[in-house]
């Protein structure tokens, strides 16, 4: 495909993938298998974090995919963006449509990416724009419960239980949610850029604040025995705070939420088509649609409270195979081989 990226629309791109549909609920995870120190387990996660982002804009040439390699994560974006809309049609029925068909949410949100993925690559990324200030709103409107916040539940920190922090490491992996992404679309940042050395690093601080901010806040707000029945901690919080604008600040954010996830869920899209469509096809407006039409019928099957929760506490394996292990695993053997993107 032929399109070009700015650094802030890569950078932008990259944040909504990351933070979109995982961001109000990934706290919880965290919580429960670090316990108190999970504020200090997320600042040693976002220090790898850095360290993969470093190596992937070190390598990102050699991160050639194969027609093999192209298909499984074709096949894993599809099931991701699967799962990601499943679980969006579960937080809305649960908070705010709770009779509405879940085939009408489904529909909705995958009718919005196909009609975003059959005009031009660029209209996706710009919708992102918009979201910038709405996002931030989350953080502002956060600083509510400071009064409510109780600052002795972030200790004791068990800085020696190994075990301890390695849990809380793996169910981190949420924050690293499609992280894999920055490899497919840094080629077709403008060649005169770069954003090794400081645009990188401020990248990393600004996702690391924005979810470090998330994950204080939870453990601060509510007690341990607390976290493990509250799925969806950041809203629980909004929802008790009490502003003259509005009767419920938690459905104010969830509508937010819903438009943020929505852009990730077209970000997939656009995903596939880069992925797809590297390889020059007969019809590619007919691949687009198909995509969609399998993205409209596999979240049906996994739209039910135990499947749901089976795949959040699951997940985050998967997560570390197709994000962190295998990109590193194509990008060392095409280094070795010489092999790079053209």
């Amino acid at each position: 495909m032929n399109f070009s990226l700015s650094k802030a629309q890569f950078f932008l791109l990259l944040f909504i993938i990351q933070t979109g549909v995982v961001y109000i609920a990934f706290q919880t995870p965290l919580i429960i298998y670090s316990q108190h120190s999970a504020w200090y387990v997320f600042f040693l996660a976002s220090i790898f974090h850095y360290g993969l982002l470093l190596f992937f804009e070190r390598y990102y040439q050699f991160f050639f995919l194969n027609g093999f390699f192209r298909w499984v994560y074709l096949i894993y974006w599809l099931l991701i963006t699967a799962v990601l809309i499943a679980y969006m049609g579960y937080v809305l029925a649960s908070w705010v449509l709770p009779r509405t068909p879940e085939w009408i949410v489904v529909m909705m949100i995958v009718g919005l990416s196909l009609y975003a993925n059959l005009v031009r690559p660029e209209t996706i990324i710009n919708i992102g724009v918009m979201l910038i200030p709405i996002i931030f709103l989350f953080v502002i409107f956060l600083m509510l419960a400071i009064p409510d916040l109780t600052w002795s539940n972030l200790f004791p920190v068990e800085w020696n239980n190994t075990r301890q922090i390695m849990a809380g490491m793996i169910h981190s992996m949420y924050a690293f949610f499609g992280i894999e992404m920055y490899l497919l679309y840094r080629p077709f940042l403008k060649q005169d850029l770069q954003v090794k050395g400081k645009p990188l690093l401020i990248y990393q601080l600004v996702i690391f604040i924005f979810y470090f901010i998330s994950v204080v806040f939870t453990q601060m707000f509510f007690a341990l025995e607390e976290v493990q029945l509250i799925p969806e901690p950041i809203m629980y919080i909004l929802k008790s705070q009490e502003v003259n604008f509005v009767k419920r600040l938690d459905i104010f954010f969830i509508y937010i939420w819903l438009s943020w996830s929505i852009v990730t869920v077209m970000i997939y899209g656009l995903s596939f088509r880069v992925l797809y469509l590297s390889k020059k096809r007969k019809h590619p407006k007919r691949s687009i649609v198909f995509f969609h039409l399998l993205l409209a019928i596999l979240p049906l099957f996994v739209m039910q409270f135990q499947r749901i929760e089976f795949i959040k506490n699951s997940i985050h394996y998967v997560l570390i195979v197709f994000t962190i292990l295998l990109p590193m695993m194509i990008i060392c053997w095409n280094k070795w081989r010489g092999k790079r993107v053209s």
